[in-house]
């Protein structure tokens, strides 16, 4: 499972690239042809999570065009822990990113309803109780049947890394986590670089 990285002018491609519109510029991974992928924010939810500003955002990804070719998806115009708010506001959202990788944000109750019907990857988000529960890993397992790319959020720490590395598929899979903020950009990475190498064994 590949970290994407919350951070910008670090070129190292055992990682990808995790933006949103207010990284001013070009991040230099994702000019250097790092995969990447964009929490674009929400509609509704607590006010520690930022929110959506559609028009500027808008205005940013048609900015981010020529690095589209490398772009996993772009999430966003969810309501946080709300499953049937964010299912009815998935095609809102998804209108103003015509032809990029749309994400639909699972969140909590997601086992219970279908998808919309039309997404890219399937990004878990919910809160920590639901993203780690056997509800999410339904939804996971189902939309890993209709060919989707899986992104975890929020994965910081080795438990919840191994957590998710354990489901069949997750070779494929891509997180990414705000660890940068406790300890420092330099040894989050040493961290996250070490769960990849290791991420077999099991014993670490």
């Amino acid at each position: 499972m590949k970290f994407l990285l919350p951070v910008g002018g670090i070129v190292d491609k055992r990682f990808g690239i995790i933006t949103a519109p207010n990284h001013f510029g070009v991040i230099a991974g994702i000019a250097a042809g790092m995969d990447w992928g964009a929490d674009l924010g929400c509609v509704n939810g607590p006010d520690y999570v930022k929110r959506i500003d559609v028009s500027k955002t808008v205005e940013w990804i048609t900015k981010m065009e020529p690095y589209k070719s490398t772009c996993l998806f772009l999430a966003g115009g969810d309501s946080v822990g709300n499953a049937p708010e964010t299912l009815a506001l998935y095609p809102k959202f998804s209108v103003n990113f015509t032809g990029w990788s749309g994400a639909y944000v699972a969140q909590d109750g997601s086992e219970d309803l279908e998808f919309p019907t039309d997404f890219d990857a399937l990004f878990v988000g919910g809160t920590t109780e639901w993203k780690l529960s056997a509800a999410a890993e339904s939804v996971i397992k189902r939309a890993q049947t209709l060919g989707k790319h899986i992104h975890i959020g929020r994965v910081n720490w080795g438990a919840r890394y191994r957590h998710f590395n354990l489901l069949a598929g997750s070779e494929d899979f891509t997180c990414d986590g705000t660890r940068t903020r406790f300890e420092g950009t330099q040894k989050a990475i040493a961290a996250w670089a070490g769960y990849q190498s290791q991420s077999s064994l099991f014993d670490w």
